[in-house]
């Protein structure tokens, strides 16, 4: 399903009015006081608190982007399909708006829905030109709009209709294998990423319980106390807050960059943002970090 900008905006002004309320609810209840030098909160409740405000604020917007996402590529990937059905069917000696009436009546998956309002369009009146370019200013995908001047100048052209059917055949086609193959050679890099946020996880955990936790408690001996040696050592939360809130951050952004290698399109990445992100709150509540 596609989301029309109105309602994406709606989704991403609600999602984010609930989340920073529940991110603010630890400040409004008085559990969450900034007091130098911890400016940052020392509770693992509160920062569970803030970082599930956090997911409620991206969550509902990755979805609704995702969905756009799939029903663009869709789109891309049954316009090659479309045209194939079309130019056979007008090789067997039906006209282009018949050949166009009938593959309307197929499975495009997002395509066919548009495609049956253009050809309706068409039958009820209007001409051949306003039908095709509103299916492309519906579709609002650079390759519809490719697929709907092609269809108007293949209409225009008439002895040579098969010739420019079967050429754009082609084109598409090729376009659309260069695409999958782009696709296909970045997933490396998708789980390159993914791989990345588990090792800083990993590294967060090994810092704290082998080098900070024993310099914590070395702190509370006596003899360290009456030293003075670790007298700047601050509390042991504070250390673990930043890490958290640094593996949060690793998250959030490697989900975005992940989406932009993988995908092309930053927004997509979002989903991945917020599996990282809950695989993040998750290790630092179970490992106890």
């Amino acid at each position: 399903m596609y989301f029309k900008q109105n309602y994406r905006i709606a989704v991403w002004a609600v999602s984010g009015f609930v989340g920073f309320s529940i991110m603010l609810i630890p400040i409004l209840l008085g559990l969450y006081v900034p007091q130098a030098p911890y400016v940052i909160p020392l509770s693992q409740k509160v920062n569970n608190t803030i970082a599930l405000g956090l997911l409620i604020v991206l969550a509902f917007p990755a979805t609704v982007e995702f969905s756009n996402y799939r029903w663009c590529r869709q789109v891309d990937r049954n316009i090659p399909r479309l045209l194939r059905d079309v130019s056979e069917a007008v090789q067997s000696g039906v006209t282009l708006p018949r050949a166009l009436e009938e593959a309307s009546q197929r499975d495009y998956g997002s395509l066919s829905k548009e495609l049956e309002r253009t050809v309706s369009m068409f039958i009820l009146g209007a001409s051949w030109e306003d039908s095709m370019m509103s299916l492309a200013q519906r579709l609002r995908r650079p390759s519809a709009l490719r697929l709907s001047t092609i269809l108007i100048e293949a209409n225009q052209t008439g002895g040579k209709i098969i010739d420019v059917l079967d050429s754009s055949v082609d084109l598409f086609s090729t376009l659309n294998e260069y695409k999958e193959e782009q696709y296909n050679n970045m997933k490396p890099y998708l789980l390159t990423i993914y791989m990345a946020t588990i090792i800083f996880l990993v590294i967060a955990y090994v810092v704290l319980h082998q080098f900070l936790v024993p310099l914590h408690v070395a702190t509370m001996s006596t003899t360290v106390k009456e030293s003075g040696l670790l007298a700047n050592v601050l509390d042991i939360n504070y250390y673990a807050s930043i890490l958290f809130w640094a593996s949060m951050i690793e998250s959030i952004f490697g989900g975005l960059i992940a989406g932009k290698i993988a995908d092309r399109n930053l927004s997509a990445g979002l989903r991945h943002s917020v599996i990282l992100a809950v695989v993040t709150l998750v290790f630092f509540n179970i490992a106890g970090v």
